[in-house]
């Protein structure tokens, strides 16, 4: 048996450059010395360092949780024009 809202997916964040291509998280976390890159949150993309972002927003939608994205993780979520 299921309940809703039990399973649901966390959204996707992943940390991208001034392109907003894939990058190691590592430069988002340390905005200081890296400050061209910022988190995106939902959105698609390939999940490999160097792929585009499509849609998404620099803010997490209300009320969910974020998985990390970058190296080796597809995203999910709404699609964009770039």
């Amino acid at each position: 048996m299921f309940t809703a809202g039990c399973h649901e997916n966390p959204e996707t964040r992943n940390c991208v450059d001034a392109n907003g291509r894939v990058v190691s998280d590592t430069r988002c976390e340390d905005a200081g010395l890296y400050s061209s890159y910022h988190y995106v949150y939902g959105g698609s993309s390939g999940g490999n360092w160097g792929d585009s972002v499509v849609g998404g927003s620099t803010t997490p939608s209300s009320g969910s949780g974020a998985s990390f994205g970058g190296f080796g993780h597809a995203s999910g979520g709404e699609g964009g024009g770039e």
